[in-house]
C-alpha cells in the first residue's frame, strides 16, 4: 500500500485554528465560569450563562468573575486539546493527513461544543483506525485525570437546604456524577453526610466537561471514537453482531432520553450519522493483543466516566 503524504497545514487554517481556540477560551471564560458559578453554594451571581452584552461587561469588569472563567476554562481547554492531539499525531503516526485541532465555542452553558480534527485520507487497516480512534480519550482522560483529583481534593463539603417552594427558590446546577467523581469524593471526603454537597473546585467542573466530552466520544455507535474501536475489534465478517450491538445501544441511548432530555438529542445525532460504520481499506488483519488490552482500557475510561443524567438542578434556599 502506498502511505498517504502528510499534508503541512497552511497559514490560513493556522489562523482559523488559532482565532477559533482565542474564542473558545473568550466564550470559556465568560459563559463557563457563569456556568460553575451555578454550582457553588458559597458564591452568587445574577449573570446568567449566556453569551449576552451584559454577561460580557459583567465578567470582563469584575476580577474575581475573571479569576473563575479563567480557572474553568484553560484547563477545559487543556483537556479538549489532548483529546483532539491524540487523534492528531495517530494520524500522523500512519501519514494520514489531518487538519489541525479546531475549537467550538458555544454561547451557551459551558462555553464550549468541544473540538475536532479532519482526516483528509481514508483509513486503510482496523489497526490504523483502532489507533486513530482510541488515541484522543486515552489522551484526554490521562489530562482530565489529575484535574479531577486536584479539584476533588481542594473542594469543600457544605450544608444544603432544600427549598420547599420551587418556583420561588435558587436553583443550584448539579454536574453528573461519574464513577470517577464518587470513588474521588469517597476517597478524600468518606461518605458525604444527607443534605450536605460538594462546592466544586473549578477543575472539578473542567474534568467534568473533560468527563463529559470522552463519555460521548466512546459511545460505541456510528462513527465516534467508540463506533471506530468496536468497528475495528470487529472488522466487516462480523457485520451482522455490529448490526446487532449498534440497534440494540442505539435504543438505549434513545430510552436514556427519559432519565436526561440531551440523550435524545444524541440518539438522532448517531441516527443522522449513521449506525453502520464503513469499513476500512483492508480489513484483514485483526487487532493484536496489545490492542486488545487498549479496547479494555476504553471500556473501563467509558465506565468511569459515564454519566446517567451529566447534568440537573435542584432549588435551595438563597445563599
Amino acid at each position: 500500500m502506498t502511505p498517504h503524504s502528510p499534508s503541512l497545514p497552511r497559514t490560513r487554517e493556522y489562523l482559523i485554528a488559532g482565532a477559533l481556540l482565542l474564542l473558545t477560551l473568550a466564550t470559556c471564560v465568560t459563559v463557563g465560569g457563569i456556568f460553575l458559578i451555578g454550582a457553588r453554594t458559597d458564591i452568587t451571581t445574577d449573570l446568567e450563562p449566556i453569551l449576552s452584552w451584559r454577561t460580557i461587561v459583567g465578567v470582563w469588569t469584575n476580577p474575581g468573575l475573571l479569576r473563575w472563567g479563567f480557572a474553568y476554562a484553560l484547563p477545559v481547554l487543556a483537556i479538549l486539546l489532548a483529546h483532539e492531539l491524540g487523534h492528531y499525531f495517530a494520524c500522523r503516526r500512519y501519514r494520514l493527513p489531518a487538519s489541525l485541532p479546531f475549537f467550538l465555542p458555544s454561547p451557551v452553558l459551558m462555553g464550549t461544543f468541544g473540538a475536532f480534527i479532519r482526516i483528509r485520507g481514508a483509513l486503510r487497516s482496523r489497526r490504523e483506525l483502532f489507533d486513530v480512534g482510541v488515541a484522543g480519550p486515552i489522551a484526554g482522560f490521562l489530562v482530565l485525570l489529575p484535574f479531577m483529583v486536584y479539584g476533588v481534593a481542594h473542594s469543600k463539603v457544605e450544608k444544603l437546604a432544600l427549598a420547599a417552594d420551587p418556583e420561588s427558590a435558587w436553583s443550584l446546577t448539579l454536574p453528573g456524577e461519574s464513577l470517577l467523581y464518587r470513588l474521588l469524593v469517597w476517597t478524600f471526603h468518606g461518605n458525604l453526610p444527607s443534605a450536605t454537597i460538594l462546592n466544586p473546585h473549578p477543575f472539578v467542573f473542567a474534568a467534568w466537561v473533560g468527563c463529559f466530552v470522552t463519555m460521548l466520544n466512546l459511545l460505541p455507535l456510528s462513527q465516534l471514537d467508540g463506533g471506530h474501536i468496536v468497528h475495528a475489534l470487529l472488522g466487516s465478517r462480523n457485520r451482522r453482531t455490529s448490526r446487532w450491538i449498534a440497534r440494540v445501544l442505539w435504543i438505549a441511548l434513545l430510552a436514556a432520553g427519559f432519565l436526561w432530555s440531551g440523550w435524545f438529542v444524541w440518539s438522532a445525532i448517531t441516527l443522522a450519522l449513521g449506525l453502520r460504520h464503513p469499513p476500512a481499506l483492508d480489513e484483514s488483519v485483526p487487532l493484536d493483543r496489545r490492542r486488545r488490552w487498549l479496547a479494555a482500557g476504553a471500556a473501563l475510561i467509558f465506565l468511569l466516566c459515564f454519566m446517567p443524567i451529566p447534568l440537573s438542578q435542584i432549588p435551595i434556599v438563597q445563599p
